[in-house]
C-alpha cells in the first residue's frame, strides 16, 4: 500500500515537473524564423553604365533558393526582362520594382515579422541579397536601385530598423566591400580587411557579409549560364555543394573556400570571383545556410570513388548548379522542388578535361532523397553543352575536406587581400611611376653631370696649383700647394659622387622597377599597387625630410662661406690665400644657395604624388562581347 502510494506520488511529481519544463523545451526547439529580401537591377541610374543582362536572372534564382529558407517571407525586388519573366514565371509574379520605396516597405514588413517571431521566443535571421551595379563615391559605397543610390549608410540604417538575431548580406556588385561602411582611410585608394574588421566590429556585430569585392573595370556574364560568375558559384555552394564537412550546413569559411577552389584555374583574373566574407560576430565558422531547415526541396545524395563533377540543369536547360566533389566525399544537395522537376544531371566522365564527355541522368519525380547510384544514365554526349571554356575552367578542382584545409593554409600564408584597386588603378599607378622614374632619371643624370663637371674643374684648378705654385704665388708657393691639394681632393670627391649618382638609380626609379617586377612575377596588380603606394608614401616623406635638411645645411654653408670670405679679406693674406679663399668661399655660397633653394621647391616625386592624390581619374565604361563555342561572353568595362 505504501509502495503504491509512493509510486503514485512520484508519478504526480514527475508529471508536474514535465509540465513545468514543457514550455522551456518547446522554446528551445522553436525553429529559427527567417526573412529575406532579394534585389536584382540590370539598369544603371541615368544610363551612365551599360545595362547588365542577367542581374534579374540572378535575383530570380536567389529568390528560388531563399523561398525554401524563408517560405512566405521572401520579398523580391526586380524588373524582369521578357526572357527572364518567361523562364521564372513564379518569381515574376512575386516581383515588384527595385525602388527605394519598395525596399523601405520590405524592411518595415520584415521588422513586423521579426518582432512577432521574437515575441514568441524564436530567434530570427535576415537575408539581404543584391545583384546589380555598385560603386564607391567619396569613400562611401553604394548600390544602384532603379530610382536612387542606396548607400552604405542607408543599408546600415535599414538593417538597424529590424531587430533580428542575425543577418546575412550577399552582394554581387563591384566595390561592394565599401557597402560595409568602410572608407578608404588616410587618402588611400584601397582598403584592407583590417579596415572592415574595425567597421564591422563597431557597428554591425550580428551581421555576416559575403561579397564580390572586385573593383575591376569589367564584370563578366555568361550567356550559357545566364548569370554572373560570382552569383552562379555562390548559389551552387548554398545549395549544398560547399558543405565540405557534411554537417548539413554551409559556413562562411566553407563557402569562401568553395568559391576560391571553383575558380582557381580560371586564368583571367577579371573573371575569377574575389570574395570578402565575415560571419556574424566575426565567426567564419558560422553557418550562412542550414540545409536541414529548408522546406520544399528535393534532396540529392551524390558520391563516387573518384572526383564527381556535375552540372544540374532545369527543364529549360539552364545551369542551376555546378560542383566537383572530392573522391569518396558525399555531396548532399537540397534543390528547390520547382527546379528539380524535369531537371537533368550532367556528369563529366573525365573531370579535368577541357571538353569532357557527359553522362546524363534524369532527376526522377519522387519525394524521397535521390542517390546518383540509383539513377540510370539517359545517354552519353561527346561534348559539354555550352562553351567548353567555362565548363573546363570553372570547377576543375574537386572540393571537399582536403580542399577546405588547403584553402585555410593558403589564406594564412597569403598577404592580406586588398579591396578597391582595379586594373585601371594599376595602369594609372604604372603611369605615375613612369613619370617619377623619368623625372628622377633626368635629375640624376643632370646632377651627376654637374658633379662630374664641377669635380673636373676643381681637380684641374688643384692640379694647376700643384704644378705651378711659384707662378701662382712667388711669395708663398707652399700655401699654393696646400690649396692645390684641397681643390684636387674636392675635385676627386665631386667626381666620385657624380659617378655614383650616374651609376645607381634613385628610390623613385627603384619603386617603378619593383612595381613592374612584382606584376611580372605574380600578376597580382592589387598587391603590386599597394606595395608601390606604400613605397611612394615613404619616399615622399623621406624627400620632404631630406629637402628641409638640405635647406638647413645650405643655410649653414652660406653663412660659413660669407664669414670665411670676410675674415680672409680682413686678415690681409697673400695673393694666393685671397684667391683661394674667395674661390672656396664663392663655391660654398653657390652650393649653399642651390641647397637652400631646393628646400623651397617640391621634388618631382612630391609634385607628381600630390597630383596623383588630387586627381583620382575617371573610367569610361565600354561594353565588350566575345563569341565562344556554344555561347558568347558579355563584358562591361568601367567602375561598378
Amino acid at each position: 500500500m505504501k509502495d503504491s502510494l509512493w509510486l503514485r506520488s512520484a508519478v504526480c511529481v514527475m508529471a508536474a515537473v514535465g509540465t513545468l519544463l514543457l514550455p522551456a523545451r518547446a522554446a528551445a526547439a522553436s525553429p529559427i524564423v527567417k526573412v529575406a529580401v532579394v534585389i536584382g537591377n540590370n539598369r544603371s541610374l541615368g544610363g551612365r553604365r551599360p545595362d547588365l543582362h542577367y542581374a534579374d536572372d540572378d535575383a530570380a534564382r536567389y529568390y528560388g533558393i531563399l523561398s525554401t529558407i524563408a517560405p512566405q517571407r521572401t520579398a523580391l525586388l526586380a524588373a524582369f526582362d521578357r526572357d527572364t519573366a518567361r523562364l521564372f514565371p513564379a518569381a515574376c509574379a512575386s516581383a515588384v520594382a527595385p525602388t527605394r520605396a519598395a525596399l523601405e516597405q520590405a524592411g518595415r514588413t520584415m521588422a513586423e515579422q521579426v518582432r512577432a517571431a521574437s515575441a514568441s521566443g524564436s530567434e530570427t535571421e535576415l537575408y539581404f541579397v543584391f545583384a546589380g551595379h555598385g560603386d564607391v563615391d567619396g569613400g562611401t559605397g553604394f548600390i544602384e536601385l532603379s530610382d536612387s543610390r542606396f548607400t552604405s549608410n542607408d543599408l546600415e540604417r535599414w538593417l538597424r530598423a529590424i531587430p533580428f538575431t542575425r543577418a546575412h548580406v550577399i552582394l554581387d556588385s563591384c566595390n561592394s566591400f565599401f557597402m560595409l561602411g568602410v572608407r578608404k582611410p588616410g587618402g588611400r585608394y584601397f582598403a584592407t580587411p583590417e579596415d572592415a574588421t574595425r567597421s564591422l566590429a563597431s557597428r554591425l556585430r550580428n551581421v555576416g557579409v559575403f561579397l564580390s569585392t572586385s573593383s575591376e573595370g569589367e564584370s563578366f556574364e555568361w550567356s550559357e549560364l545566364q548569370s554572373g560568375i560570382f552569383s552562379h558559384v555562390v548559389r551552387s555552394g548554398l545549395l549544398g555543394a560547399a558543405d565540405a564537412n557534411g554537417d548539413g550546413s554551409v559556413s562562411y569559411l566553407e563557402l569562401s573556400a568553395f568559391v576560391a577552389t571553383a575558380a582557381a584555374d580560371v586564368k583571367n583574373p577579371n573573371m575569377r570571383p574575389h570574395v570578402f566574407a565575415r560571419g556574424p560576430g566575426a565567426r567564419d565558422d558560422a553557418p550562412i545556410v542550414r540545409l536541414a531547415d529548408r522546406v520544399g526541396v528535393r534532396r540529392l545524395s551524390l558520391s563516387d570513388r573518384v572526383p564527381l563533377r556535375i552540372r544540374l540543369r532545369d527543364r529549360e536547360g539552364l545551369p542551376m548548379l555546378d560542383a566537383n566533389a572530392e573522391a569518396r566525399t558525399s555531396l548532399e544537395i537540397a534543390l528547390p522542388a520547382g527546379w528539380a522537376s524535369g531537371a537533368v544531371i550532367e556528369r563529366a566522365a573525365s573531370p579535368r578535361d577541357s571538353s569532357p564527355a557527359l553522362e546524363l541522368y534524369a532527376v526522377p519525380d519522387v519525394k524521397e532523397a535521390i542517390e546518383l547510384a540509383a539513377l540510370e544514365p539517359m545517354s552519353a554526349r561527346g561534348d559539354a553543352r555550352g562553351p567548353s571554356e567555362i565548363f573546363g575552367k570553372l570547377f576543375t578542382r574537386p572540393f571537399g575536406p582536403r580542399a577546405l584545409a588547403a584553402f585555410v593554409t593558403a589564406q594564412s600564408a597569403a598577404p592580406p587581400p586588398v579591396f578597391g584597386v582595379s586594373r585601371e588603378d594599376a595602369e594609372r599607378m604604372n603611369l605615375i611611376l613612369g613619370q617619377i622614374e623619368a623625372a628622377e632619371r633626368g635629375q640624376r643624370i643632370l646632377s651627376g653631370s654637374v658633379l662630374l663637371g664641377a669635380g673636373t674643374l676643381l681637380g684641374g684648378l688643384g692640379a694647376a696649383f700643384l704644378a705651378y705654385p711659384h707662378q701662382i704665388d712667388d711669395e708663398d708657393p707652399k700655401g699654393a700647394k696646400i690649396f692645390g691639394g684641397v681643390y684636387a681632393g674636392l675635385g676627386a670627391l665631386y667626381v666620385g659622387y657624380g659617378a655614383y649618382t650616374l651609376a645607381f638609380p634613385r628610390r623613385g626609379e627603384q619603386a617603378a622597377s619593383e612595381f613592374r617586377l612584382t606584376l611580372r612575377r605574380t600578376g597580382d596588380y592589387a598587391q603590386a599597387y599597394v606595395v608601390a603606394d606604400r613605397r611612394l608614401q615613404e619616399l615622399a616623406a623621406r624627400e620632404r625630410r631630406q629637402r628641409w635638411t638640405i635647406g638647413i645645411v645650405g643655410g649653414v654653408l652660406i653663412a660659413g662661406s660669407v664669414t670665411g670670405i670676410t675674415l680672409n679679406e680682413l686678415s690681409s693674406p697673400s695673393a694666393s690665400e685671397r684667391i683661394g679663399g674667395c674661390a672656396l668661399g664663392g663655391s660654398g655660397i653657390v652650393v649653399g644657395g642651390s641647397l637652400l633653394a631646393t628646400a623651397f621647391f617640391e621634388s618631382p616625386m612630391e609634385r607628381l604624388l600630390r597630383m596623383w592624390r588630387q586627381d583620382p581619374g575617371l573610367v569610361e565604361f565600354q561594353p565588350t562581347a566575345a563569341a565562344l563555342r556554344g555561347g558568347f561572353l558579355l563584358g562591361i568595362g568601367g567602375v561598378f
